[in-house]
């Protein structure tokens, strides 16, 4: 048998138990997979400017690897977040408490939230968040 015959036949071979061993690796981690559940959006509702409204979202794992939350970020630096644990095993949960710092806006304002996690179906989870800011009512003088 030549050389080069040999040759070819040990490359064809490698690249066939290659493509088998990655296969196989990636139907096996199939079922390990993570899946976030989370509320899509939040209306905080009208408040006063300068107040801080908060909720507790519940962050969800659907799937059945742990959830490993990576990050979460606001669209802006008056969004303000807390997660009571970065790793969620299947089936459990984690609170996440956004508030909203009304300081510098009036009027009807929508911001969102990202959420980094290990999901591979939504590595980017958004959250819309809503308010409507009015100004303080002070005191009037009269004439």
């Amino acid at each position: 048998m030549p050389k080069n015959t040999i040759i070819f036949i040990l490359i064809v071979a490698i690249i066939i138990l290659g493509g088998i061993l990655v296969f196989s690796t990636t139907q096996n981690n199939a079922g390990l997979q993570p899946r976030i559940l989370v509320s899509e959006e939040w209306d905080f509702g009208k408040v006063t400017q300068g107040e801080k409204p908060t909720h507790i979202f519940i962050v969800k794992n659907g799937g059945e690897g742990d959830l490993i939350i990576e990050g979460v970020k606001g669209s802006c630096p008056c969004i303000e977040t807390s997660i009571s644990t970065n790793r969620i095993k299947p089936g459990e949960s984690a609170e996440l408490k956004v508030s909203y710092d009304t300081t510098d806006y009036v009027g009807k304002d929508e911001k969102h939230l990202h959420i980094y996690s290990n999901d591979p179906q939504v590595p980017d989870k958004w959250i819309s968040l809503y308010v409507e800011t009015e100004k303080p009512k002070g005191p009037y003088l009269e004439e």
